[in-house]
């Protein structure tokens, strides 16, 4: 009990850890952009030129710099913390695609403003924002899955202008980076968003078992509980036999031999404890 306690304990840690970890990536990009903003502000330096400018050639340069640059403090302060927040979740969620999908968000925003977007220089990161709340959105809609069916409901609940920032109210606010995010956002859920287990088992011929496989397994299930059955198994390959895998299964200290079904070979140890109940 006290190694499964002591495992239970590691295994939250390394998970608390790794949780802090998901939003260091977000932290360090909104650090760089206050430092541009910073120091524009205190150069009195206008950058808003190398923002996105739809169908020109030179304003393709502000699908990568656009993001880094802000009117003024409080549109900085709009994409700080949702910055920090959905890219901190989607690292941690899903983090063997989590920093694609960013990657994928940040380009594919910039791409469809400046094919959308009015003639006028359009800047902040806005669009990712919106691309990853699309993207959490929409994974948790196509996938069905409770866990991102609820992060998606916290999206909604946190971010509840999402919807209301895709259509013109303001001239100065671009709402086609807006909507160029959110579709980048469903594009990166349709792309790397998980299959159906279905699809991923249709075939019991597909999923194979490696051999040379040994684990250890402690049960009292089918026992009274004052008893253990300690089981060692090991799986190989046989050799010119339909049959792609056979299995041996052996005690720690055989107390005798029991055939099992399919041609299997079994033997059990009872060993007494002082437990009591399930574990």
């Amino acid at each position: 009990m006290n190694d499964t306690r002591q495992g239970l304990l590691e295994s939250t840690q390394q998970e608390s850890s790794r949780f802090g970890n998901s939003f260091l990536p977000g932290l360090l990009f909104v650090g760089l952009i206050w430092l541009i903003h910073l120091l524009a502000y205190l150069s009195d330096a206008e950058l808003g030129f190398l923002g996105i400018y739809p169908r020109r050639f030179y304003g393709l340069v502000g699908v990568f710099l656009g993001p880094l640059l802000h009117g003024d403090l409080k549109h900085l302060l709009s994409n700080t913390f949702p910055l920090v927040l959905l890219s901190g979740f989607i690292l941690f969620i899903h983090r063997r695609e989590g920093a694609k999908v960013i990657a994928l968000v940040y380009l594919l925003s910039g791409v469809l403003t400046w094919f959308i977007g009015r003639q006028a220089h359009h800047i902040g990161a806005s669009g990712v924002v919106y691309g990853m709340a699309g993207y959490l959105l929409f994974r948790g809609i196509i996938t069905r899955d409770r866990g991102a069916m609820a992060v998606a409901f916290a999206v909604l609940f946190m971010y509840s202008g999402l919807f209301y920032g895709l259509f013109p109210n303001e001239e100065r606010i671009s709402w086609e980076g807006h909507l160029g995010g959110l579709i980048a956002g469903l594009v990166g859920a349709l792309l790397y968003g998980q299959k159906p287990v279905a699809t991923l088992y249709n075939k019991e011929s597909s999923v194979k078992v490696q051999p040379n496989i040994t684990e250890r397994h402690t049960t009292n299930t089918f026992v009274p509980y004052y008893l253990h059955y300690t089981i060692n198994y090991s799986i190989t390959p046989p050799d010119k036999v339909k049959d792609p895998y056979t299995y041996t299964i052996t005690p720690d200290k055989p107390a005798g031999q029991q055939p099992t079904r399919h041609q299997y070979s079994a033997s059990v140890s009872k060993i007494k404890t002082q437990s009591h109940g399930n574990r």
